[in-house]
């Protein structure tokens, strides 16, 4: 395999450390889970003798794969989160350092105090985003125009905020540095990794069928003040069970009602199996969920991760910090 050392960093003070790290790099895993809010790496550093330099909180971290010959493939932007040390007398010393796919340190975690009236799901996202520090939104164009009769935020925070309104309109959430996303749930984009056995599927893990998380039927209500009285809207999720999901929360209307009732639908659908599987890099950013895997004939939708010992890395590193 070979590693690439050509790079571009974001901030001057950013360095290529990859040639230095891998020999004692002992394990390096990417996480890209869907219904997740960001991505996460996790390295494994073998830290003998205490002469590893720790990173600062929040310093920016860039990691890629490739196989020889093909080039590497950015799967991963972030910044540190957490560097845990560890050891013992017979084990020796070992330095686990976790980065997040957007700044835990930021004001993307702050609380803040705002309202809406009669305001599109774009412009909600926005306006709040740009306290948070967040330059760019990223929707689905089914989503951007779905409104909000009254949308309120209470000391909550932009990933607070994004999770909730993702699970209203059946949306996946998630936040890449300073870029948020909002895809569609369940839809059909076009798979961004096709792992085919005999070609590059190594191995899978995969559950097609989860008992506890399917219903046959979802429902969400909301009062009717012209009749005095509680309407209900359902869906059915197509799936062969008998359980029944109502929603707890009542709507303000029949719209979002809807909403939340097509949400609850595509989210018993989507958790009915789940997997995952170490995959190829990928050229370019993917919406959650749209990994597809073939083991003989049969392609299945799955979930994933993306474990990082089947390709060869190269990390963009964090300004130095003296112990």
């Amino acid at each position: 395999m070979k590693i690439s050392s050509v790079m571009r960093c974001i901030k001057s003070r950013c360095v290529d450390i990859t040639n230095a790290i891998l020999p004692v790099l002992l394990g390096l895993r990417v996480s890209d889970k869907v219904g997740t809010h960001t991505d996460s790496a996790d390295l494994e550093i073998d830290d003998t003798d205490g002469r590893i330099v720790l990173p600062r909180k929040g310093a920016k971290v860039s990691i890629a794969f490739g196989w020889e010959g093909s080039g590497l493939r950015v799967v991963f932007r972030g910044s540190v989160d957490e560097v845990k040390s560890s050891g013992d007398r017979g084990s020796g010393r070992r330095l686990k350092i976790t980065a997040k796919g957007m700044d835990t340190t930021g004001p993307i975690k702050e609380g803040q105090q705002r309202n809406w009236d009669n305001a599109t799901v774009e412009t909600i996202m926005r306006e709040a985003g740009a306290f948070a520090g967040i330059t760019s939104v990223d929707i689905d164009p089914a989503l951007r125009s779905l409104a909000r009769t009254y949308f309120e935020m209470r000391d909550e925070s932009f990933i607070g905020m994004g999770e909730r309104l993702a699970r209203e309109i059946g949306a996946n959430f998630r936040v890449v540095g300073d870029t948020a996303f909002l895809s569609k749930r369940n839809a059909d984009y076009q798979a961004a990794v096709r792992a085919v056995w005999g070609e590059n599927l190594h191995s899978w893990d995969i559950t097609p069928q989860l008992g506890r998380a399917q219903f046959s039927e979802v429902r969400a209500r909301w009062y009717d003040v012209a009749s005095a009285s509680w309407q209900r809207v359902q869906r059915s999720t197509g799936l062969d069970v008998s359980a029944i999901h109502a929603s707890r929360l009542s709507r303000a209307d029949e719209t979002e009602a809807a909403q939340q009732s097509d949400s609850d639908a595509a989210t018993a659908q989507r958790d009915a199996g789940e997997g995952r599987l170490p995959s190829p890099p990928r050229k370019t950013a993917a919406h959650p969920g749209t990994s597809a895997i073939a083991p003989a004939t049969t392609c299945v939708g799955t979930q994933r991760t993306r474990p990082s010992r089947r390709h060869a890395p190269e990390i963009r590193s964090w300004p130095n910090q003296d112990r």
